[in-house]
């Protein structure tokens, strides 16, 4: 163990007592006072035992959770990768590209648990946690070459994201049950929030005076940001806090749990059966309101920074690419028809 790995694992036992700022300030005041220091570890079991499979996978885990990386995220990738060494029992310093792209060759080819094969977006999900893993491994002088230069990237499958029409917006909005509903459904259509930064909302974070909602991002830094409500999102919001002042936005209608803010899967619930009340043609999960918000922003602005900017990505591409492509070739083809 060296001394970065020696404050990865302090600042992990530290996560569920620290703040994001705190952990920080730990890390950076450890670094300085370690400078000049060699660490030496006291072998107490046989090093064959550090060098295990599970011995890797606990260091990238505990490398990944310092970085800053979502759990579920963490958890996906050792749901990947934990399979491979099982399958082949190799150790992973003993790993060789061919053996990855062999996997990867037979995994296409393996029913699942319903008698289905695997879509190739699911090989894709595999083939990532790979360039993620072993590459780590690699930059960590984990094991001696990066082995996934000789593996070829598998590509997803771009799905493309389905929008509400006009007609059916409007629908959705006579099938609200209740003033909760409301003010969800027109904060999704005016904002175009993910269901996770819906769920970390909380009252404070609104201004009504600035007609703003501050939205806490998670994915990058340009994922914090603020959303500009509508009228019909204000009213809406204003009707269902009533007089409550703080805590989440979105909460619980029982007595038991009228402080505790609904999850994302209670959130996404709730935006999928408006959807399916008002006759929508396609399934309405948050990403269905999101891709309606960039749609309709585009057409009124023909701005795609920003929409970006408001959709809280880090690159116009990635805008472009996964939610407006379509509406893009639509606005030329109208531009050259009027031309």
């Amino acid at each position: 163990m060296n001394k970065n790995d020696l404050i990865n694992d302090v600042i992990v036992a530290l996560q569920p007592e620290l703040e994001r700022e705190q952990l920080d300030r730990v890390k950076i005041t450890m670094l300085v006072k370690f400078e000049g220091y060699e660490l030496q570890e006291i072998q107490t079991l046989p090093s064959v035992v550090e060098h295990d499979n599970n011995f890797i996978l606990k260091r990238f885990m505990i490398d990944a959770l310092a970085k800053g990386t979502k759990p579920s995220s963490i958890e996906t990738y050792m749901n990947m990768i934990k399979p491979f060494f099982e399958s082949t029992g190799l150790n992973y310093r003993n790993v060789k590209s061919q053996d990855i792209t062999d996997y990867l060759a037979r995994k296409q080819f393996t029913k699942n648990k319903k008698g289905e094969y695997p879509s190739q977006n699911y090989i894709s999900v595999i083939s990532r946690a790979f360039f993620v893993f072993f590459q780590w491994a690699y930059r960590r002088h984990h094991i001696p070459v990066d082995i996934m230069l000789d593996v070829d990237r598998i590509k997803q499958k771009q799905k493309k994201k389905d929008k509400m029409t006009d007609e059916e917006v409007e629908r959705g909005r006579k099938v609200c049950k209740d003033i909760r509903e409301e003010a969800l459904y027109e904060l999704l259509l005016c904002t175009g929030m993910r269901v996770g930064e819906v769920a970390a909302t909380k009252i404070e974070d609104i201004d009504m005076m600035k007609r703003t909602i501050h939205i806490n991002g998670y994915k990058s830094d340009s994922s914090n940001r603020d959303g500009i409500l509508s009228i019909k999102a204000r009213n809406a919001i204003r009707e269902y806090i009533g007089s409550r002042t703080s805590g989440p936005l979105f909460i619980g209608v029982r007595k038991s749990n009228t402080q505790k803010g609904l999850s994302a899967a209670a959130l996404e619930k709730i935006a999928k059966e408006i959807g399916e009340r008002a006759g929508v043609h396609c399934k309405t999960n948050v990403h269905c309101y999101r891709k309606t918000f960039a749609c309709e922003l585009y057409k009124r602005t023909k701005d795609i920074k920003l929409v970006s900017i408001m959709l809280g990505h880090a690159d116009t591409a990635v805008t472009e690419k996964y939610y407006l492509i379509d509406d893009m070739e639509e606005v030329k083809y109208q531009m050259l028809r009027a031309a």
